[in-house]
């Protein structure tokens, strides 16, 4: 199994774990609403298929701030990646770390409730070339539940990457400007980006997100937003992460998905 697959693999367990805290050996720091809470908390969402005649008009983040991105490849894609990612634009000057309303705005992307919070999660250690060492990373991440299916929530997951490693175990929770269940409108700021200083560091520091949701908590394409959205943020692309083997990905948010990754039907999709 791939290194890939077995982060997903261990993510999911974490998800899936039924607690209200949870801090493991290596510091992963999480809370979730237990599944009871889970259940009443998201009762009377829309189903998610709703979202296909009336999709959002609310991004992830403000499209301006927007460096270059890339949808959520599907199984079928020839380099899969389950999750759309954004990268940042450099801040125009140094922001302290302090400084936390300075930062880029994360807003919900629909009304919803927030069922998880990661306040650090460490990936695994990769070379990072603006530092000339492998490095574990540290992320946070929001899940906010928005829609329905069969009466098992859809979750937007949020992975938010800066691509450093803290040290300090409670840094990323300023960034993180919500609580596990609260509910939230369309448009609130859940969270800020934090970027750091390296700009070299700071290219790679993006937000991870699709659909997490059915019984079987799958990961799927993130294709619940309007066209101006989707246009406008295709059109940030570079031709490396904006293709798939070579060939240039079209405009949309999910591409050659499975029948699985698709959450309004399950049918593979081309382009979603």
């Amino acid at each position: 199994m791939s290194q890939q697959l077995l982060w997903f693999a261990a993510y999911l367990a974490l998800l899936a774990a039924p607690v209200t805290g949870l801090e493991d050996a290596v510091g992963n720091r999480s809370r979730t609403l237990p599944s009871r809470q889970r259940v009443a908390a998201t009762a009377g969402l829309p189903d998610i298929r709703e979202f296909q005649v009336a999709r959002s008009d609310q991004f992830v983040v403000d499209l301006d701030q927007v460096r270059t991105g890339h949808p959520y490849k599907g199984i079928r894609a020839e380099r899969p990646h389950t999750g759309a990612h954004i990268y940042f634009r450099p801040l125009a000057r140094r922001v302290k770390a302090t400084d936390v309303e300075k930062f880029p705005a994360i807003y919900a992307v629909a009304d919803g409730v927030v069922t998880r919070i990661d306040y650090s999660f460490r990936l695994r250690a990769i070379y990072v070339s603006a530092l000339k060492r492998r490095v574990a990373n540290r992320r946070y991440g929001i899940g906010l539940a928005f829609a329905q299916v069969g009466g098992a929530p859809i979750e937007m997951h949020y992975s938010i990457e800066p691509f450093v490693d803290p040290a300090e175990p409670h840094f990323y929770d300023p960034f993180i400007q919500v609580r596990v269940g609260q509910r939230v409108k369309k448009g609130d700021v859940i969270g800020r980006m934090y970027l750091p200083e390296n700009r070299r560091v700071a290219e790679n520091s993006h937000i991870h997100f699709n659909l997490l949701g059915g019984r079987r908590r799958q990961f799927q394409s993130p294709s619940i937003f309007d066209a101006r959205i989707v246009n406008a943020f295709h059109a940030t692309w570079d031709r490396r992460r904006g293709a798939d083997g070579g060939t240039p990905i079209p405009a949309c948010m999910g591409y050659r998905l499975g029948r699985d990754e698709n959450p309004f039907q399950r049918r593979v999709a081309d382009r979603l």
